[in-house]
C-alpha cells in the first residue's frame, strides 16, 4: 500500500526512513535529507559510511540499519551515479529491492521523500511518482511518501521581540 502525506519526514512514525543516495564512496552525504538525518542521527551516516567505503554500494542497490530503540531504521537506495543526478534504471531497481527486502523481512511500514526527484532531478510527476504508485502499491508493506516537506520551524513566521 502506498499513501501521498504531507509532513516532516524526520518525525515519521514508519518503521523505517528511506531515501536515494548516490552510489560508491559516499565521503559527501552532507546536503539535503542525508545531512539532515546526520545531524539527528549521526550513528546512521557512520555506519552507512564504513559500508559503502567497502565499494559494495552500487547503482540500484539498497543499504539497511535495523531500527534501534526510538530511532527508526534506515534504508539508503542507489539511486543516482554521482551526487547530482538520478537516473531512472538505477531508482527503478532500488524500487523493486526495497519492495522486495521489506515484503521478504515483513516490513509494517517505511517513509520516504520524493525521492530521486530532488537533488536526483528526476520529474516526480512524470517519472518518479508513477514509478513508485507501480511497484509499491501490491504487498502488506504500507509506504508513507512525504509529498510535501512540512517541518515545524519551516514557514513559519519571523518571532519578534519587543
Amino acid at each position: 500500500m502506498i499513501v501521498f502525506v504531507a509532513g516532516d519526514l524526520l518525525t515519521a512514525k514508519e518503521s523505517y526512513i528511506a531515501q536515494g543516495v548516490a552510489e560508491g564512496n559516499q565521503e559527501g552525504l552532507g546536503t539535503g535529507l542525508a545531512l539532515k538525518i546526520s545531524k539527528k542521527w549521526p550513528n546512521v551516516q557512520a555506519a552507512f559510511k564504513k559500508y559503502a567505503r567497502a565499494g559494495k554500494f552500487t547503482g540500484g542497490q539498497i543499504w539497511t540499519l535495523e531500527p534501534d530503540g526510538n530511532q527508526p531504521g534506515f534504508i539508503y537506495l542507489a539511486t543516482q551515479p554521482d551526487m547530482y543526478h538520478a537516473t531512472l534504471p538505477y531508482l527503478r531497481k532500488a524500487v523493486r529491492g526495497l519492495a522486495k527486502w521489506a515484503d521478504k523481512n515483513g516490513i509494517e511500514s517505511i517513509a520516504l521523500p520524493k525521492i530521486g526527484s530532488g537533488l536526483g532531478k528526476l520529474s516526480w510527476n512524470d517519472e518518479v511518482k508513477p514509478l513508485l504508485i507501480e511497484q509499491l502499491t501490491l504487498g502488506p508493506t504500507r509506504y508513507v511518501v512525504y509529498e510535501t516537506f512540512l517541518n515545524e520551524f519551516e514557514n513559519t513566521a519571523p518571532l519578534r521581540f519587543k
